[in-house]
């Protein structure tokens, strides 16, 4: 009797163990929490349209600058407009200098598979960019 009761135990311990286990890897949903160089990093790789206006507004990130392109029907000019925007990792959080007294602290955060970054600032939703030529889109 003790036999069959430690086969059924075993039976059943296995059988949970096999049940608990067997789910897909869920971690490949997940995504991982960016570093703020990691978010930089990526926004100096990409050319972003801003939302809204993503036909005619692209922005891009290099060397502590933003750089601002217009354009017609998703067709940029080759150069863009005069003057930048700056910015500097602080601590966290980004910092960026329109000029003139104009500085702001944004928390960025990624979604969509890295095609969509959000600057929040104070907590709310200030500006939402889209990485040009992603599928952005299917994710709205």
């Amino acid at each position: 009797m003790k036999s069959l009761i430690k086969i059924i135990f075993t039976i059943f311990t296995l059988s949970s163990v096999l049940f608990f286990s067997s789910c897909e890897d869920s971690s490949n949903e997940i995504e991982k929490e960016l570093s703020i160089l990691e978010k930089v990093l990526l926004l100096e790789s990409s050319e972003w349209l801003l939302k809204g206006f993503e036909h005619n507004t692209m922005h891009t990130f290099a060397n502590g600058e933003r750089f601002t392109y217009y354009g017609t029907d998703h067709i940029f000019f080759d150069e863009a407009i005069p003057g930048t925007v700056d910015y500097v990792i602080d601590g966290s959080l980004l910092t960026m200098d329109f000029h003139f007294g104009h500085v702001y602290t944004f928390e960025i955060k990624v979604s969509c598979d890295s095609n969509i970054i959000e600057f929040h600032r104070d907590g709310e939703l200030n500006t939402t960019l889209y990485k040009r030529g992603s599928n952005y889109e299917e994710c709205l």
